[in-house]
């Protein structure tokens, strides 16, 4: 069997409207390629029911079990009347809508929270919470509705997720991810990936790649996703020492800012070294403690946190000095210093981060941009390290590229301290 063809359709009349961006292709392409697959065509669809029935029809004849095809669908799994993708792909496999128990379960606990009766709504919750019975489930961590797997015919393959990135991109990452993975093997290429951290992608593009013979020739193709606060880089080809060699030459470019997937990395190193951990955060809000807890099994070195937002906060909770926040300010390398060791202190941790700063759009002087953080690293008899940084983002990018920030800063001090 020949590694799949992909097709990628978002679905959604705000798409083919103009009035809102398709990020969701070129996101699950980039994911696609890290794993070594090739997407061979983007289709965006409004919300039609006819529109999607004759194009999903139609790609479901275009794959067979040598040559076999999966499209990757995004959109019309709400509750609304206009999300017609369950509609769709029960005519088209011949299923029936069947409620996903999971799902249910916690729609109905939303419902209580709200203080709204469940049966008010039950058609509507009901159709948000379903999957064709033919199909298998593709659970949503993030939000309600489910996604699906489902054969449209032999050698055709359809996922169908949510529209909404934050919901996709989780689903896809633990849950489309692995069946793929499972059920495919990628085309007959090697591949490996780096995290370059603190750099954008036209500037990694203008200092590297540009430069490498083997890229110009086509003996090895490249591709990157900008994420928050880093770059994740992948290297293909069908020779590995090609893949090895583009590896060690990022890696000799771009020394300490480049590592390995650090979200896997560094939980592995605590469990290795028995240490504990804990954040002191005010303007990332806990977004960095969060990155930790999202992984299973934290509880062994991730210790707790402590959210100072306010001056108040940091005196009392973590015994920065008032002297420290009326000389310095709240955003300053002392204030992050105390910071850390106060949380280190309190928590009762071998290691902790602290992080502060000025999110946006508004706190900044002209000695301070909106965009200056402080993160503070600070190790068990050794002290610890300040580090200042500019990130000139929006508020919500600001705040997600500093809690990943934290991470690497740690994971660095840890790998160096070795």
């Amino acid at each position: 069997m020949k590694p799949p063809r992909f097709v990628v359709v978002s679905t959604g009349s705000e798409l083919t409207a103009g009035r809102s961006q398709d990020t969701n292709s070129s996101w699950i392409a980039n994911e696609l390629f890290g794993h070594g697959f090739s997407v061979e065509k983007f289709l965006v669809l409004p919300d039609s029911p006819e529109l999607i029935e004759r194009e999903l029809r139609s790609l479901s004849k275009e794959g067979d079990r040598e040559n076999p095809l999966v499209v990757v669908m995004t959109g019309g799994l709400g509750p609304t009347e206009d999300d017609y993708t369950l509609q769709v792909v029960c005519g088209l496999t011949d299923s029936s809508p069947v409620e996903d128990p999971t799902a249910l379960d916690r729609l109905k606990a939303i419902y209580r929270l709200r203080g709204r009766l469940f049966e008010e709504n039950l058609k509507t919750a009901i159709r948000q919470v379903s999957i064709p019975s033919r199909s298998e489930v593709l659970p949503n961590s993030v939000g309600i509705a489910p996604g699906f797997w489902v054969e449209l015919s032999p050698g055709s393959h359809l996922a169908c997720m949510p529209g909404v990135p934050k919901e996709m991109t989780a689903m896809f990452s633990s849950y489309l991810a692995p069946v793929l993975k499972n059920m495919f093997r990628s085309g007959e290429l090697h591949s490996d990936f780096l995290f370059v951290w603190g750099m954008s992608e036209s500037t990694f593009q203008q200092e590297f790649i540009q430069g490498i013979s083997v890229l110009r020739e086509g003996k090895a193709i490249w591709g990157v996703a900008a994420k928050r606060g880093f770059l994740r880089v992948t290297y293909q080809s069908a020779n590995p020492e090609i893949v090895s060699e583009l590896i060690r030459a990022t890696r000799e470019k771009y020394g300490e800012i480049c590592t390995g997937d650090v979200f896997e990395e560094l939980p592995k190193l605590l469990l290795e070294r028995k240490l504990t951990v804990g954040t002191a955060e005010s303007c990332t809000g806990g977004l960095a403690a969060k990155l930790f807890t999202d992984r299973p099994g934290s509880s062994e070195y991730f210790l707790g946190a402590i959210v100072s937002y306010a001056n108040e906060v940091k005196v009392r909770q973590l015994g920065v000095r008032k002297n420290t926040l009326e000389t310095h300010g709240a955003v300053s390398r002392e204030t992050a210093e105390e910071m850390a060791e106060g949380a280190a202190k309190a928590l009762e941790t071998d290691l902790a981060i602290s992080i502060t700063g000025i999110a946006g759009p508004s706190g900044g002087t002209p000695t301070k941009k909106v965009g200056t953080v402080f993160i503070g690293i600070h190790v068990r008899g050794k002290g610890t390290i300040v580090h200042e940084l500019y990130f000139p983002f929006k508020r919500d990018l600001f705040r997600d590229a500093t809690a990943t920030t934290s991470l690497y800063l740690l994971y660095n001090r840890l790998r160096n301290d070795a």
